[in-house]
């Protein structure tokens, strides 16, 4: 058995793995009912599938462009060679098919927007440099950066912010591929080897009884930036944030806070009290909560600037344990309810 472990670990080393997901974080991983498939749709070389509810990479097609963590929305895949603390420090980037300066990205779909919150929060001023994306098999990425730079620019006026991010094309005559660097070839061997070296270590047992949530690193850095003092109280732009809220329907079963993937969402029963809060600043919009809902009580309402930037977290509703009339059983609901919704849909409200 060692001499097969020594020889994975080989392997590894030679052809390391060139993404990983991290099914602690991954929707479709945390939930077979889960219908996200937003990495292997955005996927240009069709290196990603669904597979015993993992997501697989067909290592032979990836070309670890990085769009596929681009539209994550819980940012669970690491790209092999992209330093994400880098990404969401700097203030200049360029896609490596053109010329640009500061940080060379094989392809600027790899910045979602909570990327470009980041650096424009940092910055004043960000720059993003692309190349021929209508003629790049990447083309997708060129889209979802020059989106992603558009929702930014909405986001950073109504959160009273003037600094901003700007999206070019090389200038005619500056395509084509820029040769690394010292300072690029040594940070990337840096990077490259720390990535390698996390392959060894055990993949944590995913434990479906007991969910994690976790807020994604590039949204709680640009949210620590975040001034509430200078927030408007107009309406956030679309983008990967909302303002859950929840209809009488809800018959308080807590599925969307327990498969809730950033803890956006939180249930919480204390002395025969059952509630649902949820914070919008930590909400990335995946859509978990209205798809798993059995009842399709879960909504969205509009979202201010002031809300967002605030990071409090509001109630949607309290619910209290109830004896059924009708069929004697213990439910959760609301205080002038007599009895339990399936009796109520059996017999009718006013039975």
């Amino acid at each position: 058995m060692s001499d097969l472990i020594n020889l994975e670990h080989l392997l590894k080393v030679v052809d390391p793995d060139p993404i990983r997901v991290d099914a602690q974080a991954c929707l479709a991983a945390r939930h077979r009912h889960s219908g996200c498939r937003r990495c292997a749709e955005v996927c240009p070389a069709s290196a990603l599938r669904l597979e015993d509810g993992r997501i697989q990479v067909d290592t032979g097609a990836c070309d670890r462009c990085g769009i596929c963590a681009g539209v994550c929305p819980t940012a669970a895949i690491t790209v092999r060679g992209i330093d994400e603390e880098a990404a969401l420090s700097a203030g200049s980037a360029y896609c490596e098919r053109t010329t640009g300066t500061g940080l060379r990205l094989p392809c600027l779909g790899y910045l979602s927007v909570d990327h470009l919150m980041a650096m424009a929060l940092r910055h004043p001023r960000v720059e993003l440099t692309g190349g021929d994306c209508a003629s790049c098999p990447r083309r997708a990425g060129g889209e979802q950066a020059r989106e992603a730079a558009l929702k930014v620019t909405e986001a950073l006026a109504a959160l009273g912010s003037d600094h901003v991010v700007r999206l070019s094309a090389a200038a005619d005559g500056e395509a084509g591929r820029q040769n690394l660097s010292r300072r690029e070839l040594f940070g990337l061997w840096r990077t490259e080897s720390a990535q390698i070296a996390l392959q060894f270590l055990p993949e944590p047992e995913l434990n479906h009884a007991r969910l994690p949530a976790r807020l994604p690193r590039r949204r709680a850095r640009w949210l620590r930036r975040v001034d509430p003092e200078t927030a408007g109280a107009g309406a956030m732009p679309e983008g990967p944030w909302k303002a859950r809220s929840v209809t009488e329907a809800c018959t308080g079963c807590g599925i969307c806070a327990a498969f809730c993937p950033t803890g956006s969402l939180e249930a919480e029963n204390v002395d025969g009290t059952w509630t649902l809060t949820h914070q919008p600043a930590a909400c990335v919009s995946c859509g978990t909560c209205v798809e798993l809902c059995p009842v399709g009580a879960m909504g969205e309402e509009p979202l201010t600037a002031a809300a967002l930037a605030g990071g409090e977290r509001h109630t949607l509703i309290c619910l209290v344990e109830r004896r059924c009339r009708s069929c004697r059983r213990t439910f959760k609901g609301r205080p002038e309810d007599e009895r339990c919704p399936n009796c109520r849909n059996i017999l009718g409200p006013l039975a």
